[in-house]
C-alpha cells in the first residue's frame, strides 16, 4: 500500500518568525533537568555545561534578560526603574525611554559583536571596579543616588582577554515641573509661558530634575577606579545610535591602554607583595629580638627572686635555730607549749624552698625553645 503524499506546510506568517525570534534570544541559560535523579559525575556535567551556557550568551539576550526584571521593578517619583535585583545590565532609565534604551543597546552590542567583543557581566572573582556616572550636564551634581541604582557586577564588553567597561543613563533636564500620581512629570503649560516674553514676571514656579530622553553612554576602565574612560552623549542633533562606530572604535582604541594598565597594576600588586613579605620578615626580626630580650629579662628575674627567696631562707632557719635553742633556757613547764608552737610555725612555712625553685628555673635558650 502507497503511503499518502504529505500536503506542504503553509509559509509562516511576518508576526509568527518575529515571536521565534524572540524566544531564540530567551534561550534559558541553564538545561532542563529530568525527573531522574542525577549522580555526582552528571551534576558535575550539569554544571560545567550551565557555565558554557552562560559564557555564550549574547547582549541581546542579558538585556531582554535585564529588561523583564525592569518591568516588574517599582519606579520613582523621577520616572526610574529602581529594580532590587542588581545582577543585571548597568542601564539607568526610565519607564518612557525604556524602548529608546532597547533600540540603541541592541545595535550597539550588534555592532560589539561583528567587532570581535563579546557582552557579559564581570565575575565577582574578577575584582573590577565600576565607574559612576552622571545623569547631569552640570558638573558635580550627584543628586539623584535615591532614584539611580548601582549594579552588583559591571557591565563590560571584552576582546582578548581586556574588559571594557559601560554603563548606560538617560539624562535629566531641569525644567518645570509638576507632581502627578506620586511621580514629577513635564509642565508643558508652564514650559510655554516660561519662554514668553513676559517670563520675568511669573515669579515662583516649580522646577525639577526629570528624565528627558536623551541617554549617556560611558566606556571606562575596570581596572584602575581612576583610569581610562570616555563619555558619549546624545544631542538634540546628533543621537546616540550615529555615535555606535565612534564608540567601537574607542573601545577598540582602548585595549592597548588598558593592556597597559593591566600590567601596571599587576607590577603594583607584585611591589606590593614584595613590601608586604619585607614587612613580615622585619617583623619575625624584630619579634625575634623581642622574645630574647622577654626570655632574657624572666629568666634574670627568676634567679633575683631564688637569690632572695634563699636570703629569706637563711633567715627563718636561723630563726628556728635560735629559738629551739631558746626554748632550752625556758621554764620547762613552758618548754612543751613552745615547742608545739614552733613545730606548728615551721609546718606553716613549709614551700618551695630556693633550691627547689633553681631546679625550676630556665634559662633564656630554654624558654625560647
Amino acid at each position: 500500500m502507497k503511503s499518502a503524499i504529505c500536503p506542504p506546510l503553509p509559509p509562516l506568517k511576518e508576526n509568527t518568525k518575529g515571536n521565534i525570534s524572540r524566544q531564540d534570544d530567551l534561550v534559558p541559560l541553564v538545561p532542563v533537568g529530568s525527573e531522574k535523579p542525577v549522580s555526582g559525575s552528571q551534576k558535575l556535567g550539569l554544571k560545567g555545561r550551565a557555565k558554557a551556557l552562560f559564557r555564550s550568551v549574547t547582549g541581546t539576550q542579558l538585556f531582554f534578560g535585564t529588561k523583564e526584571v525592569l518591568l516588574k521593578s517599582s519606579v520613582t517619583e523621577l520616572g526610574y526603574y529602581k529594580p532590587t535585583k542588581l545582577k543585571l545590565l548597568d542601564v539607568n532609565v526610565s519607564d518612557t525611554g525604556l524602548s529608546n534604551a532597547e533600540a540603541f543597546l541592541l545595535q550597539f552590542f550588534a555592532a560589539a559583536g561583528k567587532s570581535g567583543f563579546h557582552v557579559r557581566l564581570a565575575g565577582m572573582s574578577e575584582r573590577l571596579h565600576r565607574r559612576d556616572i552622571s545623569a547631569s550636564d552640570e558638573v558635580g551634581r550627584d543628586f539623584l543616588y535615591s532614584s539611580l541604582w548601582k549594579p552588583t557586577n559591571e557591565s563590560v564588553i571584552s576582546s582578548d582577554g581586556i574588559s571594557v567597561g559601560f554603563s548606560l543613563v538617560e539624562m535629566v533636564e531641569y525644567v518645570p515641573a509638576k507632581r502627578v500620581k506620586g511621580r514629577y512629570v513635564r509642565d508643558e503649560k508652564m514650559i510655554i509661558w516660561s519662554r514668553g516674553k513676559n517670563s520675568a514676571h511669573l515669579g515662583y514656579y516649580n522646577r525639577h530634575y526629570i528624565a528627558c530622553g536623551r541617554f549617556r553612554l560611558q566606556l571606562y576602565s575596570p581596572y584602575e577606579q581612576e583610569g581610562w574612560h570616555q563619555i558619549f552623549t546624545q544631542t538634540k542633533t546628533c543621537s546616540l545610535i550615529s555615535q555606535i562606530p565612534k564608540i567601537i572604535k574607542a573601545a577598540q582604541s582602548a585595549l592597548q591602554v588598558l593592556k597597559m594598565e593591566i600590567l601596571a597594576k599587576k607590577e603594583r600588586a607584585e611591589a606590593e607583595c614584595l613590601r608586604i613579605e619585607q614587612q613580615i620578615i622585619e617583623y619575625e626580626k624584630r619579634e625575634a629580638i623581642r622574645r630574647k630580650e622577654e626570655a632574657y629579662k624572666q629568666s634574670i628575674d627568676e634567679l633575683y627572686g631564688i637569690m632572695a627567696k634563699w636570703a629569706e631562707d637563711m633567715r627563718i632557719e636561723q630563726f628556728f635555730t635560735d629559738a629551739e635553742r631558746g626554748i632550752q633556757n625556758c621554764d620547762p613547764a613552758m618548754q612543751e607549749r613552745l615547742s608545739e608552737r614552733l613545730k606548728a610555725a615551721r609546718d606553716f612555712m613549709q614551700g618551695d624552698t630556693a633550691l627547689q625553685r633553681l631546679i625550676k628555673w630556665r634559662t633564656p635558650d630554654e624558654r625560647l625553645k
